[in-house]
């Protein structure tokens, strides 16, 4: 083939495959800042950077929002330093100076830096889905299979007998292996009480009736064809440590030889006895007859309790330490919060509530709330006046801290992530899920 024909199959070949655009650009809303200003710095185009990042194409932009750029290039804007471009990119300085042949740390507003790139892993994805009618089922499952590699129904639950209660799910779990995603069932110890620890005990402190729990799991998982179950037993009393460990252990016993899975959503720790209302649940022995275990890595702040960070990344990457220490990496996922918290933080009744992430971009865009980021815990925050005059302070994720965790998952080498729960995420998550990693099919 001589170079002419060469050249021109290149040429062809670019046009119908074009390069594809790494979103990975971090550009953080300053003051005179707007889509059409930010479009043209980026050479992007408006309507396209809009859609990504969940607001309307005539939006009026609030400082300090983070927006995802479809670029590999980063524009320096006015008070940038080296360190926070690297900080907010989840990056080192050395990294962003050596990348960009930089001969000092003087950067000037307009500067162009290439945002050097990570390689990408596999990764095990699962998060939870609570099922709605057949449409919307579909419709869900649909539009996130591309980030999925199983779905975790949401919620079955038991009388004190070990009996099972249904949910009405609507053939999702067909539907999902009709996608390529593996259904878990999903088996909690809610009941009326809310999480309910008394529950647990009666359930796996006798062996008779652990027995006859195990057995009706069993049959659910057989005759739904879920590939396995997701064990969501919160609130556990340190009583029952031994009686979980057993049960666990008698459950994958039951479980495996049919070629089910068993997994399990855990509270974080910092240690085996850190905290102290966590002991009841044993990383290292749980580990060990578990296919994978959920961390929890969330709600450090709730909405019963003081405003604050839902996820510190400083609080995560503790419980990391720690469980990889007694767990092997390959059965880790690590939990990741698409959920918003608000709190009232005047008047008497100073609670919170809990909405999607995309609805605290609808609240901080059309209240025109300056978005805060604290950079010891990684997460954004802002305030806002409702209209009966009380102040309002809400915790979230955004790119900055979505990156943040996202390469915690590679800097540990754990296989699996997941959240709570589908259709809370903001548009930027799975786009930037499918820049970080390749996702197990």
């Amino acid at each position: 083939m001589n170079t002419k024909i060469l050249f021109l199959v290149i040429f062809c070949f670019m046009l119908l495959f074009p390069t594809i655009s790494h979103a990975q650009v971090i550009h953080e809303v300053r003051p005179g800042d707007s889509l059409y200003k930010i479009s043209k710095q980026y050479r992007v185009n408006k309507d396209e950077l809009a859609k990504l990042n969940g607001i309307a194409r005539d939006i009026q932009l609030v400082l300090g929002q983070s927006l995802l750029i479809p670029s590999s290039t980063y524009v320096v804007q006015p008070g940038d330093s080296i360190w926070e471009i690297a900080y907010r990119h989840a990056i080192s300085e050395e990294k962003l100076i050596n990348h960009n042949k930089l001969k000092s740390r003087v950067i000037i507003p307009g500067q162009k830096l290439k945002i050097p790139r990570q390689s990408k892993m596999d990764l095990w994805t699962g998060t939870y889905f609570v099922p709605k009618d057949k449409n919307t089922n579909a419709w869900m499952l649909n539009n996130y299979k591309s980030t999925l590699t199983s779905v975790f129904l949401f919620e079955y639950h038991s009388d004190d007998q070990g009996n099972i209660i249904g949910i009405a799910e609507n053939e999702a779990h067909k539907m999902a292996w009709n996608q390529n995603m593996t259904p878990y069932a999903t088996l909690s110890n809610l009941s009326e009480k809310g999480f309910d620890p008394e529950l647990t005990h009666k359930l796996i402190s006798n062996p008779s009736q652990r027995k006859i729990f195990i057995n009706n799991i069993y049959l659910l998982l057989d005759s739904h064809d879920y590939k396995g179950v997701v064990i969501d037993f919160e609130q556990i009393r340190a009583r029952d440590r031994e009686n979980l460990n057993l049960f666990i252990k008698e459950l994958a016993a039951k479980l495996h030889p049919s070629g089910m899975e068993v997994l399990m959503a855990v509270p974080p720790k910092q240690g085996d006895q850190v905290p102290s209302y966590s002991i009841a649940y044993d990383y290292e022995t749980l580990g060990k007859y578990l296919d994978r275990i959920f961390l929890m890595t969330y709600d450090w702040h709730w909405p019963g309790g003081p405003s604050g960070p839902i996820a510190p990344i400083d609080k995560v990457r503790e419980t990391l330490n720690y469980a990889v220490s007694v767990v092997p990496k390959s059965k880790l996922m690590l939990g990741i919060p698409q959920y918003a918290y608000d709190w009232t933080i005047t008047g008497d009744e100073k609670l919170g509530t809990s909405y999607s992430t995309q609805h605290a971009i609808d609240l901080y865009t059309g209240y025109q709330s300056n978005i805060n980021y604290d950079e010891n815990a990684g997460a954004p925050w802002f305030r806002y006046v409702d209209k009966n005059g009380k102040i309002h302070e809400v915790w979230f994720e955004d790119p900055r801290s979505l990156l943040a965790k996202f390469r915690l998952v590679k800097e540990y080498g754990l296989a699996g992530m997941g959240c709570w729960h589908l259709g809370l995420t903001m548009p930027q998550t799975e786009k930037m899920l499918l820049e970080e990693f390749r996702i197990v099919k």
